[in-house]
């Protein structure tokens, strides 16, 4: 029997909230739940206002987080930007 609504998988950015799976897959461990008090004391974001009995997440809010996460990793500094000399002499 074909499901009547397609449901996108876990951890996929267009869903409307994350939940405690959604961060698993994400971040490629067994239990967020565990890390979750770790994660907000470094400025994890916190779960949308109306997720009371199940806590509930933007998706663009985590995956700026992460990103922040990543980049502030020893190794993972943005490149110095590159100079580009422009002519205004015309060829």
């Amino acid at each position: 029997m074909i499901p009547r609504t397609a449901t996108l998988p876990a951890g996929d950015p267009a869903r409307p909230f994350w939940t405690y799976a959604d961060l698993d897959v994400v971040f490629g461990i067994g239990r967020a739940q565990r890390r979750i008090r770790e994660w907000e004391a470094k400025g994890f974001p916190a779960p949308l206002p109306w997720s009371r009995r199940e806590r509930r997440w933007n998706p663009a809010a985590v995956l700026a987080w992460k990103a922040r996460q990543e980049q502030a990793l020893p190794g993972n500094a943005p490149p110095p930007p590159r100079l580009q000399l422009v002519s205004d002499r015309r060829v």
